[in-house]
């Protein structure tokens, strides 16, 4: 897959990324973008606005890498920086972008 293909994923209600073997965000879409409110893309999980759960995300991010399984996360609460909190039902997924093995992820609030 290429970065290229992505471009649907802009124009979806919902969060998606794609993060290197290192935990780096390789590519996010609008959504996330926008609700994050910083720049998300070079950057790991521990210097965006969810840095209190960054040990629980990169935790799965690596069982998804090392197994090769999907991993589904229903009802998980994101502690955000400005202190307001949000549950989300979480996939994620192990794929190639730009040919480099990448986590890939998609979520949704569930309590908007």
């Amino acid at each position: 897959m290429k970065t290229a293909d992505l471009a649907i994923f802009d124009e979806m209600p919902f969060f998606a990324w794609a993060k290197d073997a290192d935990g780096t965000y390789l590519w996010v879409n609008k959504t996330l973008a926008g609700f994050a409110d910083v720049d998300i893309v070079g950057k790991k999980d521990y210097e965006l606005p969810w840095a209190a759960d960054s040990g629980m995300l990169v935790a799965d991010d690596q069982e998804v890498l090392i197994t090769g399984n999907d991993l589904f996360r229903h009802e998980m609460v994101m502690n955000l920086a400005n202190g307001r909190t949000v549950t989300l039902n979480v996939c994620k997924c192990l794929k190639e972008l730009d040919g480099k093995r990448c986590t890939f992820g998609v979520s949704f609030a569930i309590d908007e």
